[in-house]
């Protein structure tokens, strides 16, 4: 096994914020890291890198000011969107705002479409009290406004996330709130349903997902193909402190199902678990960490065949992404944050996925978001929302 030596640089960088946001707007929050006290959410929440053309990425998350200042008095969220452009080579966050408004926009999430449009959802606190909104708009390749914030996608919308699937944008996103059970009995969604957008922002269709007084799902993260997407969301399961983990495959050109809704986890940790497009794979990596606290990862073609798993794995940090490189034609490295400290190194087979090592470092990751990307073969670089801004953790792989 080659040596890691790793170098980990956490580097407080402070964000900038003016608006508000009341809690009573929103779904409950779920439970503190233990690192610290209270919801870090309040203070972050929602972070994604877009890779661009030329090579660079747009790094766009949410946060409550610079720097982070979490709840203000009336225990109000006060979140707005950031955006900063990132040299892989050497990357340095300088900050700027993107969208601003009273109340809170968060969690935010990003995605580029085939032509370079960008499209960012949020959870939107901005009518009045008592009343939160889906919101979204959509940019250009250099940020500049197309269809500028605040359009709607689902008035009473909540928990949203959106991927590109070659000229789409689709949302999916929750409605209603059922309280009662879910972490630390505070409830949970009620229903999942999934819109889908022309690269311009122009509405085409909304089509549920997981709807009906049976069932209560939320928090759905999707990943888009150049032909489907594929959409992951938690399912309560009464009596029991864990979720059932469901998904299924969405064609946007023919706004079709392909199949059924199917349970891919039996018992999952709430909201701990991530799924990602692997383009030299043609296939969706899935990944998360199930109830007794292993991690897990399944390889699905766009199919909908199960080309590979792995049940023994590191767990998963909750709402974080993974730094992806490929190989080779058929080989892709996926690098998670574990928790609670350190790094899983996967490679990924086009009918494989095997444990390649794990990185020790002292960095204890937060939960309110983490997204990471290589900056050369042998480097990943990660950023971690935390109470005191972006969190910056760098390791070299020689």
């Amino acid at each position: 096994m080659p040596i890691w030596i790793v170098y980990v640089s956490v580097m407080l960088l402070f964000l900038g914020c003016n608006s508000g946001n009341d809690t009573a707007t929103k779904p409950p929050s779920s439970e503190p890291s233990g690192v610290f006290e209270g919801d870090v959410r309040s203070y972050q929440h929602g972070v994604d890198f877009l890779k661009r053309s030329e090579g660079r990425y747009w790094l766009v998350w949410a946060s409550s000011g610079v720097p982070p200042q979490g709840e203000d008095e009336q225990g109000e969220w006060i979140h707005d969107v950031y955006a900063a452009s990132i040299n892989a080579n050497n990357p340095e966050i300088k900050p700027f705002k993107l969208i601003s408004e009273v109340r809170a926009q968060e969690p935010s999430s990003a995605a580029v479409a085939a032509d370079g449009k960008i499209m960012i959802t949020m959870e939107d606190a901005f009518e009045a009290d008592d009343v939160y909104a889906q919101t979204y708009a959509i940019y250009d390749a250099s940020l500049n406004p197309v269809k500028p914030y605040r359009h709607i996608v689902a008035n009473g919308g909540h928990s949203g996330h959106v991927t590109a699937a070659g000229g789409y944008f689709v949302v999916a996103y929750s409605e209603g709130w059922v309280d009662g059970g879910g972490v630390d009995d505070l409830g949970s969604g009620d229903d999942v349903l999934l819109a889908t957008y022309t690269s311009r922002g122009d509405l085409l269709h909304v089509n549920d997902v997981a709807v009906g007084e049976r069932t209560r799902d939320w928090w759905p993260l999707l990943a888009g193909s150049p032909k489907y997407v594929l959409v992951l969301w938690q399912q309560f399961v009464d009596d029991e402190t864990h979720a059932r983990l469901l998904y299924r495959r969405y064609d946007p050109e023919t706004n079709s199902w392909r199949g059924d809704a199917a349970v891919l986890l039996e018992a999952v940790q709430y909201y701990t678990y991530d799924v990602q497009y692997l383009e030299a794979l043609d296939s969706f990596l899935i990944y998360g960490t199930d109830a007794q606290g292993v991690g897990f990862a399944r390889l699905l073609t766009q199919e909908g065949t199960m080309a590979a798993y792995h049940s023994a794995l590191p767990p998963l940090v909750r709402e974080a992404q993974p730094a992806i490189r490929v190989r080779s034609d058929d080989e892709v490295t996926a690098v998670y944050p574990s928790a609670p400290t350190g790094l899983t190194v996967l490679s990924v087979g086009s009918s494989s996925i095997e444990l390649e090592r794990t990185v020790a470092q002292s960095y204890r990751w937060f939960y309110s978001g983490t997204d990471g990307i290589f900056t050369d073969d042998n480097s990943v670089y990660f950023v971690s929302l935390s109470p005191d801004g972006i969190k910056e953790v760098r390791s070299d792989l020689k």
